[in-house]
């Protein structure tokens, strides 16, 4: 099962079954809460690359220089898997990697990069044909 974290809300109680994975966290990269930290894990959350609003109490991914101990510490910090939303390249939406046809052979899966998403990926019909509707 796959708790989904989003911007949009504290905690999105949206779950998935992604590629037979138990309680896996989908974070967003732009912006996600995270359950109170003390000093000490708040400070290296923050040297790892993580930004924090406190207007809006959010985490941010800022740098992704130290991805891999960063997404360690995340996932010692919700006792769970964790894997990032990813931004599409041509259309600009965040989507899960979960629903790639690639995500075996993908070497940046569930990391907070840029890819495209499912729908980019899909055959155009021919651009005559789309023109003429």
């Amino acid at each position: 099962m796959v708790k989904t974290y989003t911007r949009r809300s504290n905690f999105l109680g949206k779950f998935e079954n992604v590629l037979g994975a138990k309680n896996m966290v989908i974070l967003n990269k732009k912006g996600f809460k995270l359950p109170r930290v003390e000093k000490e894990k708040f400070i290296t959350l923050i040297r790892l690359g993580l930004e924090y609003d406190g207007q809006k109490m959010l985490f941010s991914v800022k740098s992704y220089n130290n991805i891999n101990q960063l997404r360690n510490t995340l996932q010692d910090i919700l006792k769970s898997e964790i894997a990032f939303t990813q931004t599409c390249t041509v259309c600009n939406v965040d989507f899960n990697c979960s629903t790639c046809k690639y995500v075996k052979a993908c070497p940046t899966k569930d990391l907070p990069f840029s890819c495209v998403c499912n729908q980019c990926l899909r055959p155009k019909k021919n651009l005559q044909q789309q023109t003429l509707f």
